[in-house]
């Protein structure tokens, strides 16, 4: 069974607070649960990356849901697409605050001070996106651990 994934980035109308971030997630997180919908959410001074993972309706019902959500602007679609297998199996929805140069790092294919801030090489990038994320997710609960 193929699982369809979308990877996007955006850019908050304002600096979103603790609470407000965890208000979110606890959101996302029944909503995901019940439609079986993975992924991980990554933060950064404003900028927003997301994964979404799971049945192909789901994933873009709640994308288009996400997309027309006013708390965001310049949402920007990345990876549209059936993949092999969820890359965050077990995440109705993972949350990790990232510093500015963590969050370059793994969004090295946009430039978000730029008002068309995709790159031209962002569009062919998946499965490398996809090893960004899973090793940058590796290394948090790596640091969890310790």
């Amino acid at each position: 069974m193929t699982v369809h994934q979308i990877l996007y980035t955006s850019l908050a109308t304002s600096a979103m607070s603790d609470e407000q971030l965890k208000s979110i997630l606890l959101q996302a997180r029944a909503t995901n649960h019940d439609l079986r919908i993975t992924g991980i959410l990554l933060y950064s001074e404003g900028m927003i990356l997301q994964v979404l993972e799971g049945e192909e309706g789901a994933v873009r019902d709640l994308y288009e849901k996400i997309r027309r959500d006013p708390r965001h602007t310049a949402v920007a679609t990345l990876v549209d697409g059936a993949v092999e297998r969820r890359v965050f199996p077990d995440w109705s929805m993972g949350f990790v605050p990232v510093s500015m140069s963590e969050f370059v790092y793994i969004a090295g294919y946009v430039d978000p001070s730029k008002r068309n801030f995709l790159l031209p090489r962002a569009h062919n990038a998946s499965d490398e996106l996809r090893s960004l994320l899973q090793q940058f997710v590796a290394d948090q609960e790596a640091k969890v651990r310790t």
